[in-house]
């Protein structure tokens, strides 16, 4: 089964310095709508996998991360994209499930029948890429949101290889193209 791991914000939605902390601070980043409703018309199952410490700093309650979740969902279906699941961890140390760890993205392999090695992990932070390493999937970079300040910082050479690509709509081209091509890796 295909699957394609996202993170939230600076992927999907615009980066904000105070965090969104309810429906209102949501701002898709332009294209990432229809570039997820792409993936879903060529049977791509797509999952959001994203840490949201605020809940345990007790920003925001998980009440409201759920409501988040689903103004986002909505937001998106409304403009023909489906994501199947948003996976997120609200712990603020070392936790299995936390980025840089790949508990959150093992835990969508098991849960939709991927393959590690074929499923993409598009982020815009080195946490997203270290998290794909250590799930074993394949590490994609955007330079919206923090990508373009993850590159100028430079990447852990561990975490190699890395695609790099301007935004979420450009990584799902090379996806879909290297799944019409016949390739397994983007």
């Amino acid at each position: 089964m295909r699957l394609a791991l996202l993170d939230r914000d600076g992927v999907i939605v615009v980066n904000r310095s105070d965090n969104i902390k309810s429906p209102e601070g949501l701002q898709l980043i332009p294209g990432a709508a229809r570039a997820i409703a792409r993936l879903t018309k060529a049977g791509v199952h797509v999952a959001i996998c994203t840490n949201q410490p605020e809940v345990s700093r007790g920003v925001m309650t998980e009440r409201q991360l759920v409501a988040v979740h689903e103004a986002l969902l909505s937001m998106l279906a409304a403009q023909g994209a489906k994501v199947d699941d948003v996976l997120c961890c609200t712990a603020t140390w070392k936790c299995p499930r936390r980025k840089p760890s790949g508990g959150m993205l093992r835990e969508a392999f098991q849960r939709y029948g991927a393959v590690a090695s074929e499923t993409p992990f598009i982020g815009d932070q080195a946490d997203d890429l270290k998290a794909a390493f250590h799930a074993g999937c394949r590490r994609v970079l955007v330079k919206t949101g923090l990508g373009r300040k993850t590159l100028a910082n430079g990447l852990p050479s561990y975490v190699a290889p890395v695609e790099v690509h301007d935004d979420l709509a450009a990584a799902v081209e090379a996806e879909l193209s290297a799944i019409s091509g016949g390739r397994s890796a983007v």
